[in-house]
């Protein structure tokens, strides 16, 4: 459930939920001062923590994503800053209520930053940051010299108090900490599900999967420069213009997804699969010439007793290869085209079959 939490108010679209716990935790806390102040007294901070608990459940009740956002920050800010003057004024600097304009520096930050509707963030939080500091430096430089106006109170009262204020201060902080961290790791998320879907776009083929021409070629350095048996196949799909004209090119594209498919689960991990171009598959596998040569056998069989369903229609196809191993040619390139022109043998000769030698 905390996870939820943080995962909510991490999200771009977590900005009402973020107010809403600020408003919640201030509220909460001026509802307690009102109680406080209430009890000893202290009329003008009882009837201010009123109204800041008022303006805070009205936040609650009323902020929304994207709306008046730059407003809602500076209301709080207002109103921290001027509750820990009045506080400083009436009790005295020493009950600490000055830590929230503190604490109020890196919130100030963190809002304006991962807020789209807050323009020129850097500017607008520095300036809070700003007034929070002078007027932290002006209650200090006021109550020095003078007593409180409240200057009976108890002098264990202040004690209480400002270890409760700095226990809040700490809250927010740490609180603040706990959303700027997981802010950080939803954008890395975000940014590493973005990075796999732009790197997908470019380099596998979005019909098959299969990885594309220009992504196999980063490849060809790692077969080259390894030291293990590896063989080049090269195979295309028997007539299938015929399969585009008479059944249409949707059922192309099925016939093409499901020869995919075969040589992709065939191959594994033990080599890479790429669509060549139109129905033309290329196949890098790792390996003895043998098992190359058994593997490609086996998908070969595979596709030969495959039927494709098309809506109603069942098609049967077939698909001929040519297989190169890495000592028949001294580059990849090389190799490809050997593989290609076996291939064109294998179509002159009937076609569904594997072709090994020139």
């Amino acid at each position: 459930m905390l996870s939820s939490l943080i995962n909510r108010i991490s999200s771009d679209e977590g900005n009402a939920a973020r107010y809403r716990i600020i408003y919640a935790f201030c509220m909460v806390i001026h509802a307690f001062y009102t109680v406080v102040f209430a009890i000893y007294g202290i009329t003008e901070l009882l009837y201010f923590n009123i109204a800041s608990s008022l303006m805070y459940f009205l936040g609650i009740v009323l902020v929304r994503n994207n709306r008046f956002t730059l407003l809602w920050v500076l209301l709080i800010h207002i109103e921290v800053i001027s509750h820990g003057f009045l506080c400083s004024m009436y009790i005295g600097f020493e009950a600490l209520f000055s830590l929230f304009s503190i604490s109020m520096i890196p919130v100030a930050y963190f809002i304006t930053y991962i807020d789209p509707a807050i323009k020129h963030p850097l500017l607008v939080s520095s300036g809070l940051a700003l007034v929070n500091i002078l007027m932290l430096i002006g209650s200090n430089d006021l109550s020095r010299g003078r007593d409180p106006i409240y200057n009976g109170l108890e002098r264990d009262f202040i004690t209480h108090i400002s270890r409760l204020n700095i226990i809040f201060a700490s809250i927010i902080l740490i609180s603040f900490s706990i959303m700027f961290l997981g802010k950080i790791n939803y954008d890395l998320k975000s940014l590493k599900a973005n990075n796999d879907k732009l790197d997908r776009l470019a380099n596998y083929d979005q019909l098959t999967g299969l990885r594309n021409r220009n992504h196999i070629r980063d490849i060809f350095g790692q077969y080259i420069e390894s030291t293990d048996p590896y063989c080049v196949i090269l195979g295309d799909i028997d007539d299938f213009k015929h399969v585009n004209d008479t059944f249409g090119h949707s059922a192309g594209d099925e016939v093409l997804k499901a020869v995919s498919a075969i040589i992709m689960d065939n191959v594994g991990d033990k080599g890479v699969v790429c669509r060549w171009g139109g129905e033309e598959i290329l196949i890098l596998v790792k390996g003895t010439t043998e098992k190359c040569i058994a593997l490609n056998e086996k998908i070969l069989k595979e596709i030969r007793n495959k039927t494709v369903e098309s809506g109603s229609r069942k098609i049967k196809v077939t698909m001929t290869f040519g297989l190169c191993d890495y000592g028949d040619a001294m580059n990849i390139e090389k190799l490809i085209s050997l593989a290609d022109k076996r291939l064109y043998i294998g179509k002159k000769n009937g076609k569904n079959q594997i072709v090994t030698v020139s």
